[in-house]
């Protein structure tokens, strides 16, 4: 709980500077300003190494689950969870740019989790105004794409928001739109359909009293997506794409 309340000084901290970030980029709008973004990077890097640690049982909203998890990784040994640290810092970025204020739950790629109630409960506190949880999956090695998991049903420590749900959806709509139409990505050929998918069974999802989604952004199994994720210029095109997502969420909604 120390790192919890760590980030969310963190964070708040972060929110003093207004747009100044902003400022020093050049910009002369704040889009977002007031936004509070929460990005999930999933994994770490050090949770290989830490088997006690991440297989702790945790509250996933009415059931158990390990902590984490290490995550997948590519043929030649590319991880998820630096993927999904390099993606989460990219948007971060973006987004502050555009004057949100924008925590992870993560600060590095060496630590050990934090656990998923953790992660979830980090957005709750600081009631942000969307989280996304950045993932690429482990599917089979003939599919490919990516997929926005979406909550079937939320169990907080307040009691099951059915509210909750419907915007998260709102978010994953927005999020999966802009990567198919904007980024030019594809869907996944295995799994949820058009780019969606309703889960019941992840604890970061269930545990959010704030709209989060999952994005599944690639299969790291597949020869194709592996190409792409390994390469810079495709992983800065994918963050551009998420901020933007998030951007028309945070503004229509």
């Amino acid at each position: 709980m120390n790192r919890l309340l760590g980030l969310v000084a963190g964070t708040v901290a972060l929110a003093a500077l207004g747009s100044a970030t902003v400022g020093a980029s050049g910009a002369t709008s704040s889009p977002l300003r007031g936004a509070v973004v929460v990005l999930d990077p999933g994994h770490d890097g050090g949770n290989g190494a830490n088997a006690t640690a991440i297989n702790r049982p945790v509250d996933a909203g009415g059931f158990w689950k390990a902590c984490d998890t290490v995550g997948a990784m590519t043929a030649s040994g590319y991880p998820e969870h630096a993927f999904t640290f390099a993606v989460a810092t990219a948007v971060a970025t973006d987004l502050r740019h555009l004057g949100a204020t924008v925590v992870l739950t993560r600060r590095n790629d060496s630590g050990v989790g934090p656990c998923i109630d953790d992660r979830a409960r980090l957005a709750n506190v600081l009631r942000a105004s969307a989280a996304v949880s950045i993932h690429a999956d482990g599917g089979p090695p003939w599919g490919r794409g990516f997929t926005v998991l979406v909550p079937e049903t939320v169990v907080t420590e307040a009691g099951t928001t059915a509210p909750m749900v419907a915007r998260s959806a709102a978010l994953g709509r927005d999020l999966a739109a802009v990567l198919r139409t904007v980024a030019g990505l594809a869907p996944a050929n295995y799994a949820g359909r058009a780019g969606l998918e309703a889960r019941g069974d992840l604890g970061g999802l269930n545990r959010s009293e704030v709209p989060k989604v999952f994005i599944e952004c690639a299969n790291l199994p597949n020869a194709a997506d592996a190409s792409l994720v390994t390469t810079p210029s495709w992983r800065t095109r994918l963050a551009a794409a998420i901020a933007l997502g998030l951007e028309r969420f945070l503004r229509h909604r």
